[in-house]
């Protein structure tokens, strides 16, 4: 037992950090928007009214859908955040990754009916894509909404009729990829810490 509090200390230093830099105050405000405020998550989807937008990638990016095995290999030995192991925390089994001259530079995963996801009741013909990342060095680089689109062309190809999105209120960056992608705003979630109801999509 004290060796998992120990560990879920560092996992909150860690991801305090991550998210909210390396300052003195980052612990309390991970802590607060992760356990006591009560917040306002958006749902965001495409369900292909218009064509889904296509972005050509600046020099050096290559988008790719890596196996599981072959996502091993981009990141073994390789210090990289936690969206990149969601195929061990979460059983994810499909992800999209951008490299930048064969180093990471972006992830994201699509999850599907019966997968866990913390906000959705996915159906057969829906899928959802979440936990996004683009590493510090690479963002400001317009990769995400990119790697938005051609994910989203990709499961339109294999036969999904609506592609779903979630996010915090307060993260304009990501919303505003979204929209560059071809997603439009459609529920709002409330959620106290951990607890929130799931909707079905």
């Amino acid at each position: 037992m004290p060796n998992k509090v120990i560990a879920a200390c560092l996992n909150i230093r860690k991801n305090a950090k991550y998210y909210y830099g390396d300052k003195p105050f980052s612990i309390l405000k991970y802590l607060f928007y992760g356990v006591f405020r009560i917040n306002t998550f958006l749902v965001f989807e495409n369900g292909f009214e218009k064509p889904v937008p296509e972005f050509e990638f600046d020099d050096g990016f290559i988008p790719l859908i890596p196996t599981l095995d072959e996502l091993e290999r981009i990141r073994k030995g390789k210090e990289l955040p936690r969206e990149f192991f969601c195929d061990t925390t979460h059983n994810g089994r499909m992800c999209f990754v951008a490299l930048f001259q064969d180093e990471p530079a972006y992830i994201h995963w699509a999850f599907f009916k019966g997968d866990n996801s913390r906000f959705l009741k996915l159906n057969d013909t829906t899928a959802e894509i979440n936990y996004a990342t683009t590493l510090s060095k690479f963002r400001g680089k317009r990769i995400s909404g990119r790697m938005f689109a051609f994910s989203t062309r990709h499961l339109q190809r294999l036969g999904y009729k609506k592609v779903v999105m979630v996010c915090h209120e307060e993260n304009p960056p990501i919303i505003k990829s979204f929209k560059q992608a071809g997603f439009r705003e459609v529920r709002r979630i409330k959620a106290i810490g951990p607890f929130n109801r799931k909707i079905s999509v």
